[in-house]
């Protein structure tokens, strides 16, 4: 008898417990579906949605999810949709941080101007459709190459652009990174196009105000100050000297490494300049 007492009493120990879990399994189940989808998205995925059956606490928690998962996707969206006009790195650093992140700012930066040689002939003799594609096809070697050394292309010029090696990021070794980004650039266009089409690049490094200017709700980064204007004047240059890299003495002396082959070309009047300014050249391809 004591015995099937002890039998009874262990099997309505273990009962109650088996049957209160099975009575509450239900309730849990949308606290589980939360975790698991808390885990998708934390893997980056935002396409499952939680269900919602429930009119109650534990329902408006998985609605209020649902929206949360709605607007990481939009962000997603929308960054994915701006990086194909601004500097994937630069718009990163203004989703993180804010509108004020760029309110103006003084660096020490390498700047690089990038210009086609006789370009308006080649655009007067061509489609509009031909002249555009002949610019992308350069720029699909010059962005890569800037972004790839750590640059940011900060704008196109028509038949140029102007990068920056310092901003808006902090970049060690930035006139480094110019030259070899330049070198790159330059191999790859001859390659590219074997001669048809020529650049000349302008190399300076010294301090900018970087920040955002604009007005009417329309802001644009930009790089300010006389280095931005000598670098300028340097890429013009290379159609006096007929060398398709020119950089000033500034950037030599930023330089932890002397490329090869580096030229002295003496001192140049630039324009804005009162001095004449000392200029080198790096061997043409």
């Amino acid at each position: 008898a004591m015995w099937v007492l002890l039998a009874s009493g262990l099997t309505l120990a273990i009962g109650v417990p088996i049957t209160v879990g099975s009575v509450f399994a239900p309730s849990l189940a949308p606290i589980r579906d939360l975790a698991a989808a808390t885990k998708r998205v934390a893997a980056g995925n935002y396409t499952e949605r939680l269900p919602v059956v429930q009119d109650d606490d534990l329902g408006a928690l998985a609605a209020s999810f649902n929206r949360m998962q709605a607007g990481l996707a939009e962000r997603q969206r929308l960054q994915a949709a701006f990086g194909t006009y601004v500097d994937p790195a630069l718009a990163a650093r203004l989703l993180e941080q804010g509108d004020d992140v760029f309110t103006g700012e003084r660096r020490q930066v390498t700047v690089m101007f990038i210009d086609i040689r006789d370009f308006t002939p080649f655009a007067e003799a061509h489609s509009a459709e031909e002249t555009v594609a002949r610019l992308n096809a350069l720029f699909e070697i010059v962005v890569p190459a800037v972004v790839d050394a750590g640059g940011h292309v900060n704008k196109f010029l028509g038949d140029g652009a102007l990068a920056v090696f310092g901003a808006p990021n902090d970049l060690a070794g930035h006139a480094d990174a110019a030259v070899r980004a330049a070198l790159l650039i330059q191999s790859l266009v001859a390659e590219r196009f074997a001669g048809a089409l020529r650049i000349g690049i302008g190399i300076n490094t010294g301090v900018v105000i970087a920040g955002t200017i604009g007005g009417g709700g329309k802001l644009e980064f930009t790089l300010i100050g006389d280095t931005v204007n000598v670098a300028a004047r340097v890429e013009q240059l290379t159609k006096t000297t007929g060398d398709g890299i020119l950089l000033t003495a500034q950037s030599v002396d930023a330089l932890v490494a002397r490329p090869a082959g580096l030229i002295d070309r003496g001192s140049h009047a630039l324009k804005g300049k009162a001095a004449a300014v000392p200029i080198f050249a790096l061997p043409n391809d």
